[in-house]
C-alpha cells in the first residue's frame, strides 16, 4: 500500500516572513488623520528670483503594490483564524515591533511577562500552528515554489525531474544532439548563373514563365 505524500509547503519560518512583510506593508499605507485643521493649501510665495529654481527638496514616498496589499489581507485572515485572543494580539504586536523602530522585542517580552527566549518559542509555536492549518487546507506557497530549483537532468527530457509546474530561473532549453544542426529547408537556394532552384534541383523561375 502506497502512502500519499504529506503536503508540507508551509513552515513556521515561511509564515514569519509573510507576517513581517504584512507589517511592513501596513506601515507603508497612509494613515487616517481625520478632518484637516484650518489652514491654507497654497504654496509659500517666492520672494527672490533664485528661489524659483528647486525651491523645495524632492520627496519620495514608497507605496505598497496591489499584490502586497492582497498578501497582507491574507495574513490578517490567518491570524484572525486563531482561537486564542492572546496569541492573536501577541503575534500582531511582535510583527509591528519587529518592523518598527519604536520599542524593542525585549520591552514587548517584559510587558507580557516573557523572557526573550520564551517570546521566541511562543512566536514559533503560533506560526507553526498557522503553517499546520495552511498545509491541512493545501494552501499553495508561491514564494517557495519560485525559489525551489529544478532537479538536474542528464540525457532526459526537459520535463523530467521537475517537482512542480514552475520553471526555474536558470532553466535552459535542452537540444537533442542526435538531430542535425540545420533543421529547416531554405525557401530559395541560388543555383548556377543566378537561377533560383529548389533543394531537389528543379528550377523555380521556370514555374513563373521567366
Amino acid at each position: 500500500m502506497t502512502i500519499a505524500p504529506v503536503y508540507r509547503a508551509w513552515t513556521a519560518k515561511a509564515v514569519e516572513q509573510r507576517l513581517l512583510e504584512a507589517a511592513e506593508t501596513l506601515m507603508l499605507c497612509p494613515y487616517a488623520h481625520g478632518p484637516k485643521a484650518f489652514g491654507s493649501s497654497m504654496p509659500a510665495p517666492l520672494r527672490l528670483q533664485m528661489d524659483a529654481y528647486a525651491p523645495t527638496t524632492r520627496r519620495y514616498r514608497r507605496k505598497p503594490g496591489a499584490a502586497a496589499l492582497d498578501r497582507m489581507e491574507e495574513c490578517w485572515a490567518w491570524i484572525n483564524d486563531l482561537q486564542d485572543v492572546q496569541s492573536r494580539r501577541l503575534v500582531y504586536d511582535w510583527a509591528r515591533t519587529k518592523c518598527s523602530s519604536r520599542g524593542s522585542l525585549k520591552e514587548l517580552a517584559a510587558r507580557d511577562g516573557f523572557s526573550d527566549r520564551t517570546l521566541r518559542r511562543e512566536i514559533t509555536r503560533i506560526c507553526g500552528a498557522i503553517a499546520d492549518r495552511l498545509n491541512m487546507l493545501h494552501t499553495p506557497n508561491f514564494a517557495e515554489a519560485e525559489k525551489t530549483p529544478a532537479n538536474p537532468t542528464s540525457g532526459k527530457s526537459c520535463n523530467a525531474g521537475y517537482q512542480h509546474h514552475w520553471r526555474a530561473t536558470n532553466a535552459r532549453p535542452q537540444i537533442d544532439p542526435k538531430q542535425k544542426k540545420t533543421r529547416f529547408v531554405p525557401a530559395r537556394i541560388a543555383g548556377p548563373r543566378g537561377r533560383k532552384t529548389r533543394p531537389d534541383g528543379t528550377d523555380i523561375d521556370s514555374d513563373t514563365g521567366r
